[in-house]
Parts: structure tokens; sequence; C-alpha cells
């Protein structure tokens, strides 16, 4: 919202606030900015919100593993249920822009480098919900109307409501307050991308003019940032020198994937301005 209003967008925010409105307190009082308080499962709700609007950017959901399995079916309902209703009445009321937030994790675990023509091997039930809502999503296209799919690789650093289960944020906590780090599935592979340049990804889709011929699928992040949890740890502890790391064999979450950002970068003209040690030392 805040790179959106300082290259002069007018905004409307759908949300409901489970989080409080702390988050976007430094924005709230914009005055480009209009908050819709509201479930994106309600068709009321999302019709107010939609009308009169150019673009819409869908990053709402439930997210990650152990949050999506709480309640499965609510899950598919907020993730994918409400995606596909989400996109129809964009559709309907004749946005010209639709962004869906998707994710890495929908290639699941594969050895060799992945690009957007990869095929997806989705292990958990997130990554399930979200390459079904690009299937949903990619099923309303037409000349008029296409969605453009942002795959994020795994996500780090601060923002409005830092996220601490995400693995970056998470190893770089438990090594400056609890000085150990404990690394499940060392050798597993991810994909890296700053919370800021994920949302500047969003800038440069809205930005593009793409041709509605092709599939809109980009994976957003930096060749430079795919690496293993172990050599993620290595880093934390070249900043945090007194803390250990302990290696555990991996758990449920098997995800090991190498990407592919040249895509973004050719087509959107998407490049990240953060790295990893930065991210680190911002958390520090």
């Amino acid at each position: 919202i805040s790179q959106l209003l300082k290259k002069g967008y007018k905004v409307k925010l759908l949300d409901l606030f489970l989080f409080g409105e702390g988050p976007i307190s430094d924005v709230l009082e914009h005055p480009e900015l209009e908050v819709v308080k509201g479930d994106f499962r309600k068709i009321d709700d999302l019709v107010v919100a939609i009308s009169g609007c150019y673009a819409v950017i869908h990053l709402g959901g439930i997210v990650g593993d152990p949050a999506c399995s709480v309640d499965e079916k609510l899950t598919r309902e907020v993730n994918l249920t409400a995606s596909k209703t989400i996109g129809q009445i964009a559709k309907s009321s004749g946005v010209e822009k639709f962004i869906f937030a998707s994710s890495c994790s929908v290639y699941g675990a594969q050895d060799s480098i992945l690009n957007e023509e990869s095929v997806t091997n989705p292990l958990s039930l997130y990554a399930k919900t979200k390459i079904a809502s690009e299937k949903v999503l990619e099923e309303l296209s037409d000349s008029n109307f296409k969605p453009i799919f942002l795959r994020f690789g795994t996500v780090y650093g601060f923002s409005g409501r830092t996220r601490f289960d995400l693995v970056a944020n998470l190893l770089t906590a438990n090594a400056f307050t609890k000085k150990t780090m404990t690394v499940y599935g060392k050798d597993q592979t991810r994909p890296f991308v700053h919370v800021n340049d994920a949302a500047y990804s969003i800038v440069c889709a809205l930005k593009s003019k793409l041709s509605n011929t092709e599939k809109l699928v980009f994976n957003i992040g930096s060749n430079a940032q795919n690496c293993t949890l172990f050599e993620l740890a290595e880093m934390i502890q070249k900043q945090i020198p007194d803390s250990k790391i302990i290696t555990e064999e991996g758990n449920e979450d098997a995800r090991n994937y190498n990407v592919s950002f040249d895509r973004a970068e050719q087509i959107l003209g998407f490049k990240t301005s953060w790295t990893l040690e930065d991210g680190i030392k911002q958390v520090i």
C-alpha cells in the first residue's frame, strides 16, 4: 500500500483487520487511501470494494502450513472458493488488471532449476490451494480479463506486521534471543525474497503492458537468493557469532526447489534491491 501511495495511485483496501489497524497505521490517514472493513468471502463486501477499480491485487488468505492445517475446510473456503468469487466479480466489474499472490511452494520438491513452465508438485494444503486458485482464475481469462500470477519466493524482512513463522526471520530471532538456531532439513533449497521487493514486484506488474495472449505467470525473487537452509543459518551466524547451529532431520515440510527468476526481470522489469544479509541485519 505504501509503495502504491508513494507512486500516486489511489488505493482501496478491503480487509477484515483480524490483527487490528496497527500494521497500516502509518498510511491510515492518507487522503488517497480508502479503507473498507469487510470479508472477501461476502459478495456484498466485494462489490463495494471492487466498484470503480481499474486493478485488483488479491493478497488475502490463510498463509503457511501450520495455519492452513487448523481447519482445512476454512482454508479451502478462504484460499480457493473466495479467490474464484473475487475473480468473477472483478471480471464482471470491468477490472482491467487482476494480480494474484501465488507462491513458489507450488513447485514442491524438485531437483532441477525451475521456471514458470516447470511442472508443479504442491506438497502442502497451502500450496495446493494456490495452484488450484491459479487454475480457476485462469479459466476466467478472455481477451479483456487476463489474471497475472506472482509466485513469491520465501519472504523475509520487516513489515507493518512482521511474521516470525517465516524461516529467515525465525532463525534470526532465535539466534539473537536464544543463541541457538535449529535447522530442519539443512540441505533443502529455498528461494528468498524481501517483503519490500515482493511489494515492488506488484507495482511492476501493475505498470507493465502485457499481452493477453501469453500465460502471465512470474516467479518473484532473485537467482542470487536461492540457498539451502544451512547456508542461511551460516549467514545469520556471521552476524551473530555467539549463536549455535543445530541441525535436525527434515520435518514434514519437505519443500526443496531452486527457482529461476529471469522471466520477471525480462518481462516485468523487476529486480530485487535487498539481499538476505541486509534482511538479516534488519531483523537483528
